[in-house]
């Protein structure tokens, strides 16, 4: 690109750095790792001193030392996060030992790096550069138009995790590989156990991903030392690579990947995200050696990424099948449970329906209902968990219908697999159908809306009610409220979150309520936290964890997960 004559990434000023050790030699060797010409460097032997610094200028990066005298390193990690004008400033981390309880705290209080010493100069200078260049905008000072930057930034880095793409790194890459030096390298893949549609879910994955990279930068060092280069292959992507120089030295390509995968999963597991998401959440990593070929670095380079992402593939297919089999296990040994949750009516407190909820075998990765039916869809078994999950609800069938409605979910490829196998599936139901309402659980899209539309009057003629599940969330939109025109609307939690303090959210919900009117239906809002009298809800159910009692029913203590709104226009 060419610029007449002028540089492409110019800096205005020299980035100030701060150096927090009590030992002056250390002082004295980072200040000379980091060129006068390029850096500025300030050197503080005391807590007190470097918060005096950061008084009088806000450094463009902190070099902290954990362990000084009498005090700690992380007093001034927690005074730059306390204050939102240096709660987004740089820091490294810098310690003599590779501490478990250090590094995991160094990531809770929010540091970007971890380095232990001792610390090779280049090592030093490219972790300064590199941690710059994803924060701080006087590394994009450029004489160019700002969405030109913006494009350039999203090539150059990832733009939810600030992490280098390799279109950045893999000039540095090939001159290792061209000095004759071996690099190993390590791909990284963040695979989610659950089908991302609602926007909520893409948000969360994103945090993840940020909050993934930032621990991924603290917790790798002990595993493969400070002399890593990750980068990520675009902007978006989920997967993650480690350059390793003197890989060799690594040690065993395999045994190092496993420690580096359980590495990542915990740095997942300690992570500020949803819980629920964090959870349903794996690594897969693959590693790979570069061979000592010099004269053919970029394709040396190149075959070893994707040797490392294959690997990494491997991993996650072997991880797949065995979750398959779990699954397969699990449905031909009818270990899927189903319990019932009670439907609430909040003005007096009775139980006025259930829910029927299933899960897998308890303790094991396939125990949450979302992670088995995504298994069910991506393996062509929605047909058999779907049945037995039918055929769990059948003894108590009678008792739940005396009590009340009986609400569960379909998936929609089940309810599609109907036109071919017949409805003798609900033969047991007839007695009571009137009390049931099927759920639609719209996790993939209807394709054929007219077939679609036929099957579900079938079970309109038969008795059953038909609910739409999650309606406003990911595939169940308003389209498909008009086309199956239902008898009860459920508004996900994603959506019914804060509707008491959001007036956009609080609008959507009443627009579905309206939609409901209009056909003649009820809405259901599927909620999170307690539901407040004061709110226009009269149904209440409870997803909580409870004893129950005589034929496996739930106790009838009042719920709060979600309720069934009275329509507007009858407020």
């Amino acid at each position: 690109m060419a610029m007449h004559g002028r540089r492409l990434f110019r800096s205005p000023r020299k980035p100030m750095v701060l150096i927090l050790d009590d030992d002056e030699n250390i002082g004295r060797y980072v200040r000379n790792a980091l060129p006068e010409n390029a850096f500025r460097t300030v050197w503080a032997p005391t807590v007190e001193r470097a918060v005096e610094v950061i008084g009088q200028h806000i450094p463009d990066v902190a070099l902290i030392d954990i362990s000084l005298d009498d005090e700690s390193g992380f007093e001034v990690l927690k005074y730059l996060r306390s204050k939102p004008e240096t709660a987004r400033t740089p820091v490294v981390m810098l310690t003599g030992s590779a501490d478990t309880l250090d590094r995991l705290r160094s990531l809770l209080m929010g540091a970007d790096r971890y380095l232990i010493k001792p610390v090779k100069p280049e090592t030093l200078r490219r972790v300064i550069k590199e941690t710059l260049a994803s924060h701080d905008d006087i590394w994009w000072s450029m004489n160019l138009r700002s969405e030109q930057v913006s494009r350039l930034r999203e090539l150059f880095f990832d733009a939810t995790t600030e992490v280098p793409t390799l279109a950045l790194v893999v000039d540095d890459l090939k001159k290792v590989v061209e000095r004759n030096e071996i690099l190993q390298v390590f791909c990284l893949e963040i695979e989610p156990l659950f089908s991302v549609g609602e926007r909520v879910q893409w948000e969360t994955l994103d945090a993840l991903r940020r909050e993934f990279v930032r621990g991924l930068h603290v917790m790798v060092a002990p595993v493969l030392g400070n002399d890593v280069v990750i980068a990520t292959s675009h902007s978006g992507a989920n997967d993650f690579y480690c350059f390793v120089r003197d890989g060799e030295k690594v040690g065993d390509l395999t045994k190092v990947s496993r420690d580096l995968e359980r590495a990542a999963r915990n740095v997942v597991r300690s992570t500020n995200v949803d819980p629920a998401i964090a959870d349903e959440v794996t690594i897969f990593v693959g590693g790979a050696v570069t061979q000592p070929q010099p004269l053919l670095a970029p394709r040396i380079l190149y075959n070893a990424v994707r040797e490392a992402k294959d690997n990494a593939e491997r991993r996650e297919t072997r991880y797949y099948s065995a979750m398959r089999e779990r699954l397969v296990r699990a449905v031909r040994e009818r270990s899927i449970t189903t319990v019932f949750q009670p439907v609430i009516d909040l003005a007096t407190g009775d139980v006025v329906g259930f829910e029927a909820l299933s899960r897998g075998p308890k303790g094991t990765e396939i125990e949450k209902p979302e992670v088995i039916f995504e298994l069910a869809r991506d393996f062509d078994l929605v047909w058999d968990l779907e049945s037995l999950c039918i055929e769990n609800i059948q003894p108590m069938l009678a008792d739940v219908c005396s009590r009340g409605y009986l609400f569960f979910n379909l998936e929609t490829h089940f309810i599609q697999q109907l036109q071919q196998r017949g409805t003798d599936i609900f033969d047991s139901f007839f007695d009571c159908h009137q009390q049931v309402v099927i759920e639609v659980t719209e996790r993939s899209a209807i394709r054929d809306y007219r077939s679609f539309r036929r099957t579900l009057h079938h079970l309109k003629a038969m008795g059953f009610k038909i609910a739409i599940d999650d309606c406003g969330s990911g595939y169940a939109s308003l389209e498909a409220v008009a086309e199956l025109q239902p008898d009860y609307l459920k508004v996900g939690h994603s959506l019914f979150r804060g509707v008491e303090h959001d007036p956009i959210r609080h609008r959507l919900v009443e627009l579905v309520a309206r939609a409901a009117d209009t056909i003649g239906a009820k809405t259901i809002a599927e909620a999170i936290g307690p539901l407040r009298r004061k709110s226009n809800c009269r149904f209440a159910a409870t997803w909580e964890s409870r004893r129950r009692r005589d034929f496996s029913l739930p106790s009838r203590r009042p719920g709060m997960l979600f309720a069934i709104f009275k329509s507007p226009r009858n407020n």
